[in-house]
């Protein structure tokens, strides 16, 4: 390994220990007790198992379609952004089962913090993908580069934001009452 590829993975390695160490800060602010572990009821823990199993599905899926990919010898994305991306797959099937199931946020969550934290993660990961948008370097040499993790977290944080938001105003519109004045 060259010299640029050691200084590049000593980068992605401490930029994870960084974002590992900032993710155990933001889930105290995120809690209401302060502690790192959130707190889940029975029905949310048994919804979260089943998210959890329909995430490792969708890895699975997405890891055999970019294994069937790289085997034909189609190369589209930067091996950080593939390896992101089946990632990314399972994540988003996890969260999607747990939203829609009400084992997303946990009793001890703050929803206005949880709700900052995921806005300033969307505005950073935006960020980190327009710059190589605008500058060029987002597509070398006819694949996707590793800046397109940085597009995946923010397309990631816009479909919590979207499905959070969407869940919030179905569960107001059932939780109003029925105003047309006919009591059955």
């Amino acid at each position: 390994m060259d010299r640029t590829g050691v200084f590049k993975s000593s980068g992605i390695a401490i930029g994870i220990m960084v974002g590992l160490l900032l993710c155990v800060i933001l889930f105290k602010f995120m809690n209401k007790d302060r502690k790192i572990v959130t707190k889940y009821d029975e029905r949310q823990i048994i919804a979260r198992g089943k998210a959890y199993m329909y995430g490792f599905w969708a890895m699975t899926i997405a890891a055999t379609a970019v294994m069937l990919l790289d085997m034909a010898g189609i190369v589209i994305a930067s091996s950080l952004t593939k390896y992101f991306f089946i990632l990314f797959v399972g994540i988003i099937a996890q969260i999607t089962y747990s939203i829609w199931h009400d084992a997303y946020f946990g009793i001890n969550n703050n929803k206005k913090r949880f709700a900052i934290i995921c806005i300033a993660a969307a505005i950073c990961n935006l960020l980190g993908a327009v710059g190589p948008i605008v500058g060029g370097e987002f597509i070398k040499d006819g694949m996707i580069s590793d800046s397109g993790t940085n597009l995946l977290c923010f397309i990631l944080m816009v479909t919590v934001g979207v499905e959070l938001f969407i869940k919030s105003r179905k569960e107001n519109a059932e939780e109003a009452p029925d105003e047309s004045g006919d009591d059955e």
